[in-house]
């Protein structure tokens, strides 16, 4: 009876309790990032009506089946023109990459100019054709979409160089000792570390596995990247996440 008492009284008010605050601090946090997509936006895409800050990606009722509680639509394309160097260990060409998926997929839905930024599939009386009605900058964003040339916008295409594209990096692959062992035998490469224990940089799902997603680098909510850091970067500066799976 003393253990009921005590989980009805105790740790269950303080479950809820965490379980609210928890969303509360993302808001707070991303409120005042470009991701407010919201009319309170701090930057220039934003939408004309729409107060809701989450609602852009997450929705608490009839979100789809994809974690977490998504809200947003997917992109239908399948066959993204993947990342590749002769020096990559994880797939042998372009051709052989995975398919895009988790995290790194509902990323795209978005930064790949393919979908609406206000198209989402829950919430509340959509404004206009299923989607909130977004300012139209032109070359900016055109029909609700991003531009190519945009801020933001990384398209279909994820092979070029960093230099020419927001993308240089291989996602939704496997990080695993395996792949640390057929990096680290080529002498004249960077060596990857393992295991990866680190409180920012994490490994995601993917391919039934666990490995490297945009969220593995960025995070959505805001971020630690100083000014000289690509956005959303989840340590100060670019070196510091680098180096979580990479020997410096």
């Amino acid at each position: 009876m003393e253990l009921k008492r005590i989980l009805k009284y105790f740790i269950f008010p303080v479950a809820f309790c965490i379980s609210l605050v928890i969303p509360l601090l993302s808001v707070a946090s991303v409120s005042n990032t470009k991701h407010n997509l919201s009319v309170s936006g701090p930057g220039n895409i934003k939408a004309v009506q729409e107060t809701q800050i989450c609602i852009f990606c997450h929705t608490p009722h009839n979100a789809s089946p994809v974690y977490p509680l998504w809200n947003h639509e997917l992109s239908a394309v399948v066959n993204y023109t993947n990342y590749w160097s002769h020096t990559l260990k994880s797939y042998a060409s372009e051709e052989e990459a995975p398919p895009i998926d988790g995290f790194s997929k509902l990323c795209l839905s978005c930064h790949d100019g393919t979908v609406a930024i206000g198209s989402i599939n829950a919430g509340r009386k959509l404004e206009t054709e299923g989607s909130i009605r977004m300012i139209t900058i032109p070359n900016v964003v055109e029909a609700g979409k991003l531009m190519p040339g945009a801020k933001g916008y990384i398209g279909t295409d994820l092979s070029r160089h960093p230099r020419q594209h927001p993308l240089g990096h291989p996602i939704s692959i496997v990080f695993d000792p395996s792949l640390m062992i057929r990096r680290n035998a080529e002498e004249d490469l960077m060596k990857l570390r393992w295991p990866i224990n680190d409180k920012d940089v994490k490994l995601y799902p993917t391919q039934g596995g666990y490995g490297v997603q945009c969220t593995s680098c960025h995070d959505p909510h805001g971020g630690k990247g100083g000014p000289d850091a690509p956005p959303f970067w989840l340590k100060t500066t670019h070196d510091e996440v680098c180096i979580v799976c990479h020997e410096p």
